[in-house]
Formats: C-alpha cells, sequence, structure tokens
C-alpha cells in the first residue's frame, strides 16, 4: 500500500507496452529521443523498463511473463 505516494517515475505512466524484444526497444526509442527513466529489470518471468517520450509522456515496456 502506497497511499498513492510513489517515487519517480512510478505512478507517472499511463500504460504498458508489451514488446517481443526489450533490449532492442529500448535501443530504438533512446535513439528516438527516450529516455530510460528505470530499468531495465529483470524478475523471474519478466523484463520491464520505465521510459520517458518527447514531450513528457511516460509508459512502462516490458518482454515476457503472461504477454509471451
Amino acid at each position: 500500500m502506497t497511499d498513492g505516494h510513489l517515487p519517480y517515475p512510478f505512478g507517472r505512466e499511463t500504460t504498458g507496452y508489451a514488446v517481443k524484444d526489450l533490449t532492442s526497444t529500448l535501443h530504438k526509442a533512446e535513439a528516438a529521443g527516450a529516455k530510460v527513466l528505470w530499468g531495465p529489470y529483470t524478475s523471474r518471468v519478466r523484463t520491464s523498463a520505465m521510459v520517458q517520450f518527447p514531450g513528457g509522456y511516460v509508459a512502462e515496456l516490458h518482454q515476457g511473463g503472461d504477454d509471451r
């Protein structure tokens, strides 16, 4: 329970995207001007990262888990 108070960048993302290759996607995003804010972090079945795109849009990108 965080009571709505999460450290930046958590709680700022409006959506998450499943990708086939997170490493490749992050490289492409950075080349396009995005900034990786957190991660990539690997849990038992999933790897994820928080990314801020130009204009301030924050999203979670992930690979693995139930969306394989």
